[in-house]
């Protein structure tokens, strides 16, 4: 009986991050279609209007990058897709009822997070995935292999962006609210700021542990609310 009302339970949590996620969730995948087109149609009109080596050129020079506009992408979407799911859940003192949910609160919170950083995933995923196919067909594969690496630090700039949003959310102190967005800002700021093929490549695999420590840094901060009463 007691697995009955947890797998009830959680199934009711999964149908309500769908109420949240249904239409809202999609709008970074619809952002992500208008940048993919105007990235196509920058290389198309640039191969166009000067030829393939003149698109090769600059792209390997790095004096025009077609897939520019998209920097920000992943950060904006981690920032926003961790609003649609925790605002609903932290904002005018509603915190409180998610440690009365008939899941452990922990079980609760990492299903949360696995929803949004699942669709982030796929964003990311997505957007290396599909860059590189639109390069591999003005240039050579070597292209391709170089947008994703430039490609790789802007994406994990929205997860880094996905987990301190959703820790600034759940955090019930104004000071270490603060204190979050200001660390998490620094970390985010470095990885956008990466210009280059292969910028930031060394130094992937710590900015991913990074990442990671910010997402075990949410568990603590909801046990930390809930002995303060969630208040």
């Amino acid at each position: 009986m007691k697995n009955t009302h947890a797998s009830m339970a959680v199934r009711g949590l999964l149908y309500k991050e769908w109420i949240k996620l249904r239409y809202l969730g999609l709008l970074p995948f619809a952002l992500l279609l208008i940048a993919l087109g105007d990235s196509f149609y920058d290389m198309h009109g640039l191969k166009s209007a000067n030829g393939g080596q003149a698109l090769w050129h600059a792209v390997i020079f790095r004096s025009h990058m077609p897939f520019e506009p998209m920097r920000y992408l992943p950060l904006s979407s981690g920032i926003w897709l961790a609003a649609v799911q925790f605002a609903p859940e932290c904002l005018n003192r509603r915190l409180r009822l998610f440690f009365h949910l008939p899941v452990d609160e922990h079980k609760a919170l990492c299903l949360i997070l696995g929803l949004g950083a699942g669709l982030l995933s796929a964003l990311t995923g997505g957007l290396c995935l599909a860059q590189a196919a639109l390069i591999s067909l003005f240039m050579p594969v070597e292209a391709a292999r170089l947008s994703i690496l430039a490609l790789t630090p802007w994406c994990l700039a929205g997860f880094v962006a996905y987990a301190v949003t959703a820790l600034i959310f759940i955090e019930t102190s104004p000071v270490r609210r603060l204190w979050h967005a200001g660390i998490g800002a620094v970390f985010v700021l470095a990885l956008t700021d990466a210009r280059g093929y292969g910028s930031h490549v060394d130094g992937l695999p710590w900015f991913g542990l990074i990442a990671a420590l910010w997402f075990a840094a949410i568990g603590n901060v909801l046990e930390r609310a809930k002995r303060g009463g969630g208040s």
